[in-house]
């Protein structure tokens, strides 16, 4: 038999479930953007005209058929294939030497902003206001350095250098590492110190007990780190070859500009292959240190 149609219990939603925490955390950010873009004068329907769509259209397909030489040969230049090898290893060089500045600046800023390297307050307190000066100076810098973008610096340092790839290196080189220092000190910050306290017990000073108990932890993240930072100068020397660099960067502009599109995705796909090459390099040596920690 059938039951009683006023038997039939319906499940009520309570209201607190359908606008919970999370969906009312979307719906905030949803109406947030919503206003940002109206502000901001944002219109997709933009994009849809007939001319862009062509040219989308044009650049996309030109993907599955990259440039092997120029698209507009010009007499006596050099042969296309020679000019993007050069266009990335002058980016690479770019972003190496960068590096090369941002690596030992980002560590010794790192070193001065983590306590744990420091010794015993109770028996060096005289040390202490001296220790703390060189932490509150340190982070300070970190997060000046970090708080105006690489462009920003490149844009400044430009137009007071000129226009060299010196001004570029530099301007790349303050932000990076003020965010290389603030992630390697997290990180030693982050380990187990535990090594260290047993090297202390032994007998080991303050500098090398943190040497050999924290450092040889931390080391597999920080170079996994630095890795990424070194893929994150790569596409910066790009980027900075639109305000006249002579990166890869600059190719892709002058190609760009042209509309010679099969130009450009040669000059993409090489960039992504460099990239791949670090990423799997990064990998690799990740990997040793795994092995040799095993």
């Amino acid at each position: 038999m059938m039951g009683n149609v006023n038997d039939i219990k319906f499940n009520k939603f309570p209201i607190e479930q359908i606008f919970s925490r999370r969906r009312k955390v979307l719906i905030t950010i949803a109406f947030i953007a919503i206003v940002c873009g109206y502000l901001i004068g944002l219109n997709p329907m933009r994009l849809l005209n007939a001319n862009n769509l062509k040219l989308a259209g044009d650049f996309m397909v030109a993907a599955f058929t990259p440039a092997m030489d120029y698209e507009n040969p010009v007499p006596g230049a050099e042969p296309f294939l020679i000019t993007v090898v050069k266009s990335v290893l002058m980016t690479l060089r770019f972003a190496l030497l960068a590096m090369s500045v941002s690596i030992p600046v980002g560590a010794l800023l790192a070193f001065f902003s983590t306590t744990a390297w420091w010794p015993k307050m109770r028996n060096v307190q005289r040390l202490k206001p001296l220790l703390m000066g060189a932490l509150i100076i340190s982070k300070s810098w970190i997060a000046f350095a970090r708080s105006i973008h690489e462009l920003m610096w490149g844009l400044l340092f430009i137009t007071a250098m000129g226009i060299s790839t010196t001004a570029a290196i530099i301007a790349v080189s303050i932000p990076f590492s003020g965010i290389l220092a603030k992630i390697y000190s997290e990180i030693i910050e982050e380990h187990s110190r535990e090594v260290q306290e047993l090297f202390r017990s032994i007998g080991a000073g303050t500098f090398s007990s943190f040497c050999l108990g924290i450092i040889p932890q931390a080391l597999p993240d920080i170079l996994s780190y630095t890795f990424y930072r070194l893929e994150c100068a790569l596409r910066t020397a790009t980027v900075f070859g639109f305000i006249g660099i002579e990166t890869i960067g600059y190719r892709i502009k002058l190609s760009s500009d042209e509309f010679h599109y099969h130009e450009v995705w040669t000059y993409l796909y090489v960039l992504f292959g460099t990239i791949a090459i670090l990423e799997w390099w990064s990998r690799s040596i990740r990997k040793r240190l795994d092995g040799s920690a095993n």
